[in-house]
């Protein structure tokens, strides 16, 4: 079972099919992070009030906008969501 963190961080608010493209506030959400910085490997014997400390700790590092703690046999399932600051 692995646990990591997923970081999050705002997207540009793009307006789909907008021709100049367009950026509204309203269609600004939250997108994965990628690369090195997007997933962090916790040890999943801590407790959750531990992982939660890890992963905040991370989040401020990399100006990440959130993340969530998410147990799972591999990173290509879904999983479980054990806990999410969104």
């Amino acid at each position: 079972m692995k646990v990591y963190a997923q970081f999050f961080h705002n997207s540009t608010g793009y307006v789909p099919g907008s021709v100049p493209p367009q950026f509204s506030k309203d269609n600004i959400k939250p997108i994965e992070l990628l690369g090195s910085d997007g997933v962090m490997i916790l040890d999943g014997r801590n407790k959750l009030s531990t992982l939660v400390v890890k992963a905040t700790k991370r989040q401020l590092k990399n100006k990440a906008t959130g993340f969530k703690i998410v147990k799972s046999d591999r990173f290509s399932n879904n999983g479980n969501v054990v806990y999410s600051t969104f």
